[in-house]
């Protein structure tokens, strides 16, 4: 019998979730988070196909940073903030302000979702909030670059690798530019490590500036696609309308006796 660990860069996860990866699949978008329960099922259940001795989860970490906002946060509206390496500047406003807070409580939020589902908490990094750092959270095209939690997840993984050979390790990561830290670290990762990926697009490095590619790695476990399991993945009470295919929740669970037998045929709002 052995064990998965899985290690996610809880960085990246959070905005492949908030951005538009899943949004053909969904409804009603607004409504969609990640059940990092359901996750970790699928996850099993995928390395079972190839793995049946693999049964139970090892180690799970959860990397990335959170911001602690400053004291004096709402009194930077009208400062004129420039980045220090772009060049780029804004004047503050009050919806910077805002926009800020909600995003800083959406990823707290995130992480404690995975906290709850057994996910260590001492991978998550507190970091003050600093003045240029606040462009990098309101254009996504600067991106506040948290390489710690890159250099984090590796150690995690080489070392469980290392200590735990005979396990599976699952790399919950878009950024295929670590891979060649693992490949160094630990040159027989590709037995027994597989990534779980938001798209296929992520395998080939398609829409990123890399030169790396997860599908120029010969991983011989396969790869883990969530696109293809929307609806394995999904908070709440899911359902699959019957009109439109595409996954919604409701508050209150639909009785399966009625669905098995035909009363009633799920349907989202918009098709109802």
């Amino acid at each position: 019998m052995s064990k998965l660990h899985v290690y996610i860069d809880g960085t990246w996860l959070f905005k492949v979730v908030e951005g538009n990866v899943f949004d053909r699949f969904l409804a009603d978008p607004r409504y969609f988070t990640i059940d990092f329960n359901k996750l970790n099922a699928l996850m099993l259940q995928h390395i079972s196909k190839q793995h049946p001795e693999c049964t139970e989860l090892g180690n799970c970490y959860f990397v990335t940073s959170l911001f602690n906002v400053p004291a004096d946060f709402d009194n930077w509206v009208g400062k004129r903030i420039t980045h220090p390496y772009s060049g780029q500047s804004i004047t503050v406003t009050q919806r910077n302000i805002d926009v800020t807070k909600q995003n800083i409580a959406d990823r707290e939020k995130f992480a404690n979702d995975a906290i709850a589902a057994g996910y260590d908490p001492n991978c998550i990094f507190h970091i003050d909030l600093q003045e240029w750092m606040l462009l990098n959270l309101l254009h996504p095209e600067l991106r506040y670059q948290e390489k710690q939690v890159d250099t984090t997840v590796v150690a995690l993984l080489v070392r469980d690798a290392i200590e735990h050979s005979d396990d599976c390790f699952a790399l919950v990561a878009g950024d295929s530019d670590i891979l060649p830290a693992i490949q160094v670290a630990y040159p027989n990762y590709t037995q027994n490590v597989f990534p779980v990926l938001t798209s296929p697009n992520e395998r080939d490095g398609r829409n990123r500036q890399t030169s790396f590619k997860y599908s120029q790695y010969n991983f011989q476990i396969d790869t883990l696609v969530l696109q293809t399991h929307v609806g394995d993945i999904m908070a709440g009470n899911v359902y699959q309308c019957t009109e439109c295919h595409k996954y919604f929740t409701t508050r209150t669970p639909i009785d399966p006796a009625r669905i098995a037998s035909g009363a009633i045929l799920p349907r989202c709002r918009h098709c109802h």
